[in-house]
């Protein structure tokens, strides 16, 4: 289990400040965040490659906040993967094993080439890494951090340049490979379909402050507050004062929205009555209801279908409520879009499901 207490570091006008958070062992954490808030930096703060300012590191309850790199215990895969062009794969994977202290070296060697095998990258262990693809490439870096043996693997955005396709294949075999040789990962991410495949807790790093750490199903459905809300690209997101308490819902009135909306109680705890609060809903959490199925009356908005924008399998549906200057964003697969016979300009009705708001601190 790696533990980060109150981490602080400070590089050149900018600074990650008080981080704490817990990576548990055999789970692969994900650090997410948009491009320069200083996931990298906390990264290499961990391994040794940048001075703390005040903090303390801990591996499986060791204090490790002081030990030079080599000693850390980690295993590394740079966002440039640090491959040695002029090298063999082979020579590549086994250079980790060839500098470290490990007693029995034989014995990591032919690990290493099960590592290899496990990989696909076999064929290719003669070949100079400088003729390798993008894909073979990450394959051999991904072997060499796992090859001497260690159990904790850290990676900085290793799939970033690479096609989607090549992306997907290396996320099922990392995967596989975490499965089979029992690893524990934190790895630094801004691809939200990545981290969410490959995630099993999410922590959201905005501007140096982690800002939400929790399980992935969690920070999906319920960001926290604005900022990660945002980050998400959740656009459906209102102001709404608290009227009242009934059978388990709070009732809002959202004046943007014209209306009353219901919020189940589960949904957030200790809020009083006349208190405005801020909440949202997903897109692909709002439905378009079918005139021809039962209907439940909870926060249900009439009005029109203002545009369908095609996006792959799914669509974009922008609705306009009624008496409301507001838009909602929906976001449905094709097939159920379909059988709505939905088009621009045609009435519907859709269902904020009070179970699916969120409300943000």
């Amino acid at each position: 289990m790696i533990d980060l207490i109150d981490i602080s570091v400070q590089i050149k006008g900018f600074s990650i400040k008080d981080i704490s958070l817990t990576v548990q062992t055999g789970s692969c954490h994900c650090l997410i965040g948009p491009t320069g808030c200083g996931k990298t930096t906390l990264l290499e703060a961990i391994l040794g490659l940048r001075r703390i300012e005040k903090g303390t590191i801990m591996l499986d309850g060791r204090d490790i906040t002081e030990l030079p790199v080599h000693e850390r215990g980690f295993s590394y895969v740079p966002q440039d993967l640090a491959i040695f062009p002029h090298l063999t794969v082979e020579e590549n994977i086994f250079y980790g094993i060839k500098h470290s202290t490990v007693s029995d070296k034989q014995k990591r060697y032919e690990a290493a080439l099960e590592i290899a095998e496990s990989l696909g990258i076999s064929p290719l262990i003669k070949r100079k890494a400088v003729n390798l693809s993008g894909g073979e490439r990450q394959r051999v870096a991904l072997a060499r951090a796992l090859a001497p043996g260690q159990r904790y693997l850290l990676l900085d955005e290793p799939f970033s340049s690479l096609h989607e396709g090549m992306k997907k294949e290396l996320w099922f075999l990392l995967k596989e490979l975490q499965k089979r040789y029992e690893f524990t990962i934190l790895m630094v991410s801004h691809d939200i379909e990545e981290t969410f495949f490959l995630a099993d807790h999410v922590s959201v790093m905005i501007d140096g402050i982690i800002h939400q750490s929790d399980k992935k199903e969690i920070v999906y459905r319920y960001p926290s507050n604005p900022e990660v809300a945002r980050f998400f690209g959740i656009k459906n997101i209102f102001n709404a004062d608290i009227k009242g308490m009934e059978d388990g819902y709070y009732r809002l009135y959202c004046n943007a929205l014209n209306r009353e909306i219901l919020l189940s109680i589960d949904r957030v705890s200790n809020i009083s009555e006349n208190r405005s609060i801020t909440f949202g809903i997903r897109s692909e959490d709002v439905i378009i209801l079918r005139p021809d199925l039962p209907m439940k009356k909870e926060n249900l908005l009439t009005g029109i279908i203002k545009e369908i924008y095609p996006a792959g399998s799914n669509s974009i549906v922008v609705f306009k409520p009624d008496k409301s200057n507001e838009l909602i964003e929906i976001i449905m697969p094709d097939y159920a879009l379909s059988k709505l016979s939905a088009r621009p300009l045609m009435p519907a009705t859709v269902s904020l499901r009070p179970e699916r708001l969120f409300v943000l601190r």
